[in-house]
């Protein structure tokens, strides 16, 4: 005698139930996620909140040492050219705010990766050379915080544009108006 079960399952219906419920659970965990990341961070109690800092306030508190140097910019942007120079003596109230700019950004670069303000790519770097950023090249040579400076600098690829992005103070303050 042979049993007849005519709500017998057929193996290629499981594949498609398992599926669907792999994508559901992983939309439930998604949207728990997104739901709890939402939700304000429990207040520290005890001796770990007592000795926390407050990042937020740490930064704020500390200015970036005024730099010093005198730096000449040979600019060329499209069609039009540009040479300027740009001194900073150290004394913030007096100088340009383009010394504060790169006081900045180079207060942000000895905190990364040891790359400095005007350092050129690094041998071994891997670039993307398929994209042109934009027009631009620039030529800065002098002295900036005691070290002599000689770069120069252009969009060609995804390397030199990083270092056109952290010089790019300097480089639109040159483009946009006359530096003292």
């Amino acid at each position: 005698m042979s049993k007849q079960n005519p709500r017998r399952r057929s193996p290629r219906a499981i594949g498609p139930a398992v599926l669907g419920a792999v994508c559901a659970g992983g939309a439930i965990a998604w949207v728990l996620g997104a739901v709890l990341s939402l939700l304000p961070a429990p207040p520290e109690t005890g001796a770990s909140a007592a000795g926390a800092l407050d990042p937020v306030s740490e930064a704020t508190e500390e200015e970036p040492e005024a730099p010093t140097g005198r730096l000449q910019v040979q600019l060329s942007v499209e069609e039009r050219a540009y040479i300027q120079s740009v001194t900073c003596t150290g004394d913030a109230s007096e100088d340009p705010g383009v010394c504060a700019d790169l006081a900045l950004v180079q207060a942000e670069t000895a905190d990364g990766e040891g790359i400095g303000l005007f350092d050129e790519v690094p041998e071994g770097a891997v670039c993307e050379e398929d994209h042109e950023y934009g027009a631009g090249r620039a030529r800065i040579t002098g002295e900036w915080g005691g070290q002599e400076v000689d770069t120069e600098v252009s969009r060609t690829d995804s390397c030199e544009e990083v270092r056109w992005q952290r010089l790019r103070p300097l480089t639109d303050a040159v483009a946009a108006e006359p530096v003292p």
